[in-house]
């Protein structure tokens, strides 16, 4: 698992997130020296589009989402 600062992913997002998708490797981000955000890769089975009773759909929805 690899540790990065929150200035780090500000300034290296890009390069970031093409590292996780081709490691599948977790990050987690620090602030201040203390872990806040783990950032992992997903798999498409992980996500379902949700379809509303008026036929609008909900791309990207997440199983459990708030």
């Amino acid at each position: 698992m690899k540790f990065i600062t929150v200035s780090e992913l500000r300034a290296q997002a890009p390069k970031i997130v093409s590292e996780i998708e081709n490691t599948g490797e977790e990050v987690i981000i620090t602030r201040n020296g203390k872990p806040v955000v783990l950032i992992r890769p997903v798999e498409e089975s992980e996500f379902e589009l949700k379809t509303s009773m008026k036929g609008e759909k909900n791309h990207g929805k997440v199983k459990g989402d708030l």
